[in-house]
């Protein structure tokens, strides 16, 4: 819908942009108080009806418009926009990281040096991610692979490392015969172990692999565990997250949300 601009076409409107959104949130400190909510409301509809108009109304069967109706063309805008927003919430995050742990660090509270080691980690994954790009040579991109490789994601796995011991404890406290839920996920999980390595299946090995006794084998009973009860179970908890999420999205779209960011007045 919109050709990408270069050279100095490109800072004019990345410029015209910034003036124009600039004057967009002036704009919006000057609403009175009364009339935000209604105002935030009224786009939040606006914005989700788009949506739902182009999912729902009637597509061409045939030619040119096959596939799509007269709001179909304007998706690639809408979701530049939606990616336009998307920074600004990113930007605002920051800001107030960077104002919250400043604040931290300037007034020597509890634990400033934690927010001390996240603002250097901050700043210099960005600089140095940015001059990997912009300025390409082997120092900026050495010094980006150890903040990154070197660091990151040994810090990622050192983390993951830690909460497999806590699944190790909920494992334990789950397994442990108190109800007969407990016994079943017990005796289903032991055979699905036993199933899965080559010890376990050598139990049943003597077994014969057709007919009525090789429902017997353990790698069987295991298979029959895993396609028969578990996968239904995930697909029934599935459901139940995409009914969730659709009821709690209509609700941000009606505004009928309510909580500490939606009951008080903006």
């Amino acid at each position: 819908m919109f050709s990408p601009a270069k050279g100095p076409a490109l800072i004019g409107y990345i410029a015209g942009a910034l003036v124009v959104s600039g004057l967009l949130f002036f704009a919006l400190t000057l609403v009175p108080v009364k009339f935000r909510k209604p105002l935030i409301s009224g786009i939040t509809f606006l914005a989700g009806l788009y949506y739902v108009l182009e999912f729902f109304l009637p597509v061409g069967a045939a030619g040119k418009e096959a596939g799509q109706n007269f709001l179909t063309p304007y998706l690639p805008a809408f979701a530049q926009v939606n990616q336009v927003l998307l920074s600004f919430a990113g930007g605002v995050g920051i800001f107030s990281l960077l104002t919250v742990h400043s604040r931290a660090i300037v007034r020597q509270r509890a634990g400033w040096g934690f927010s001390l080691t996240l603002l250097a980690a901050l700043f210099g994954i960005a600089i140095f991610g940015f001059l990997k790009e912009y300025r390409p040579n082997s120092y900026n991109a050495g010094i980006y692979r150890l903040l990154f490789d070197g660091a990151y994601k040994n810090l990622q796995a050192a983390m993951f490392s830690i909460i497999s011991f806590y699944i190790v404890s909920a494992a334990y406290r789950a397994f442990r015969l108190r109800s007969v839920e407990a016994t079943l996920l017990l005796a289903s999980a032991f055979l699905v172990i036993l199933g899965q390595v080559p010890m376990g299946q050598a139990i049943t090995a003597w077994l014969p692999t057709e007919g009525f006794a090789s429902s017997l084998r353990l790698e069987v009973i295991r298979d029959w565990i895993l396609t028969r009860v578990s996968s239904p179970a995930l697909l029934a908890v599935d459901l139940g997250l995409g009914m969730g999420l659709l009821s709690t999205a209509i609700r941000l779209w009606l505004s009928l949300e309510r909580g500490s960011y939606f009951d008080r007045e903006v």
